[in-house]
């Protein structure tokens, strides 16, 4: 069997990284709740929440395609 280097899907998954890190970021920008925290906070944040729900969705669509 040949072993693969590159996923054929490693590019939708980028790119739905990328998606969720947008969505995050805007998030975090527009909601009330985020507005008290300093600008590096706030970056820390973005990164913590985009690769969580990375992961998360990683995770659901490994069970789902089983």
């Amino acid at each position: 069997m040949k072993a693969e280097l590159f996923n054929q899907y490693a590019l939708y998954w980028a790119g739905g990284f990328l998606l969720i890190y947008v969505l995050v970021q805007l998030l975090v920008a527009k909601h009330p709740r985020f507005q008290f925290l300093s600008a590096l906070q706030k970056s820390l944040l973005v990164k913590v929440m985009a690769i969580g729900a990375f992961g998360l969705v990683y995770v659901l669509f490994q069970f789902l395609a089983v």
